[in-house]
């Protein structure tokens, strides 16, 4: 038996890129010729900013702009800005941005070209923005982003997105400068679907393991795109809080990211773009080559007409399934029984429960809660994203839910690569077509004990 995960692609950037530029009015020209003052129009596609919110405009954004004409710019291999991180606020309703720090070069300059750089939104997490070098005649503008880093809680994170444009004073005074942004993340989702013959699962949350977490961005003059260098792997993840519903498992795809989401605009993660290969757990368990899996928090109710219905069959009640069984990890939540939703997450610790993960703080179970517990499960996928792109892996549970991870350590049964329940365990990946690419690949993972 398998279990089945289909990835979908959807390109983000492209077309509505396009739709956004022909919506675009016209540039308003100036009748004062002696106002030098810079005119930034913008467009973008739908951005992100974050992981369940859409915004249809920029608020503002971040300028630097280089002179690569302008001798006294370049020192040594080092670029100073011509203007450098300047913030720019763009009025409600506007079509244009100026401001009085962005001005054209002084007269008799008029032709020097200016290389623009912008970017949204403010750098957080220790990311910042570093000057550009200078290589031989050539004048490279190396303007990067160093330590962008995307946060580890998925309902925290936000899109990012730059834009790269040129120009100068005698041929852009009264039509300005055209930024058109670019999504610089990956939007990745997660659904499920699939009615399990024996059992029925119920899931609490998602780890999106080895994933890019950190990166630097260098902006190029010669591609608008940008490009990603020296990514740090860690993991994102998305673990149900209050006021989330449980997911059970049916017939329908459905996220798993959370239930919580803005109009039509599910929770999902915005991570750095990669080409990565899946967590080889048959030659390498432990994962030392750091493949990428997802990790999904669930629990498994036995529906059977025997005696063990309705008994939790995942995480395991006894060691039946092996010596290690009992120590793998545990997520507890208590549930509203009547709507199935988060209460709270809660904290076991000597089979009393605590609101807080040091066990200091008592937790008393209202009336119409109770206390379910869950567990991971690990599935390896290849991941290979493209900026500006979103894709959808649904996770087809018909026939099992996968693997323990690499997380779970020891020699002794159930260890990683272990499958979960074994004689209903398979699964296979297979990535479907992404258009506007080379065709389609398939990857098949096989699972012992099938």
């Amino acid at each position: 038996m398998n279990t089945i995960v289909k990835t979908s692609y959807i390109i983000l950037g492209s077309a509505l890129l396009l739709s956004s530029c022909a919506q675009e009015e016209a540039p308003t020209v100036r009748p004062d010729g002696n106002d030098r003052r810079i005119i930034f129009h913008t467009s973008l596609p739908e951005v992100t900013t974050r992981a369940t919110e859409i915004t249809k405009d920029l608020p503002h954004f971040f300028m630097t702009a280089f002179d690569e004409t302008d001798s006294k710019l370049i020192v040594g291999d080092t670029l100073k800005g011509y203007f450098y991180n300047i913030k720019l606020e763009k009025e409600a309703g506007a079509d244009k941005t100026v401001s009085d720090e962005c001005i054209w070069p002084e007269p008799g300059q008029e032709g020097d070209q200016l290389h623009f750089f912008a970017y949204y939104p403010e750098l957080k997490l220790g990311a910042s923005l570093v000057n550009g070098t200078s290589t031989g005649e050539n004048k490279m503008i190396g303007y990067k982003i160093d330590n962008f880093q995307v946060a580890p809680d998925i309902a925290e994170q936000v899109d990012f997105v730059t834009a790269y444009a040129k120009g100068s004073m005698a041929d852009n005074l009264f039509s300005g400068i055209n930024l058109n942004f670019r999504h610089q993340l990956s939007r990745i989702e997660v659904m499920v679907k699939g009615a399990h013959k024996s059992c029925d699962i119920e899931i609490a949350g998602v780890c999106i393991a080895n994933a890019p977490m950190q990166g630097n961005f260098e902006f190029q003059k010669s591609d608008a795109d940008g490009t990603w260098t020296d990514p740090v792997k860690g993991n994102a993840e998305y673990i149900f809080r209050e006021g989330d519903a449980i997911v059970k498992v049916g017939a329908e795809p459905v996220s798993i990211m959370g239930s919580k989401i803005d109009a039509d605009n599910e929770n999902c993660a915005m991570l750095i773009p990669t080409t990565c290969p899946a967590w080889d757990y048959t030659n390498d368990a432990v994962n030392n080559g750091n493949g990428m899996y997802l990790n999904v928090l669930l629990r498994i109710v036995d529906k059977t007409p025997t005696t063990g219905k309705g008994k939790v069959q995942y995480p395991y009640f006894d060691n039946s399934q092996g010596p290690n069984a009992m120590d793998i990890e545990r997520v507890y939540m208590a549930v509203d029984k009547t709507n199935g939703t988060v209460s709270k997450r809660v904290y076991k610790k000597d089979n009393a429960y605590f609101s807080d993960k040091s066990c200091t703080q008592s937790y008393t179970l209202a009336s119409d809660d109770e206390i379910k517990e869950f567990g991971w499960a690990a599935l390896p996928i290849t991941a290979e994203w493209e900026p500006g792109h979103s894709y959808c892996y649904t996770l087809d549970y018909t026939s099992g839910v996968g693997v323990h991870g690499p997380d779970v350590t020891g020699n002794v049964s159930p260890k990683a690569g272990d499958p979960i329940i074994s004689d209903r365990v398979g699964v296979s990946v297979s990535v479907n077509e992404w258009q506007g690419l080379n065709g389609s690949t398939t990857h098949t993972v096989d699972v012992p004990g099938a």
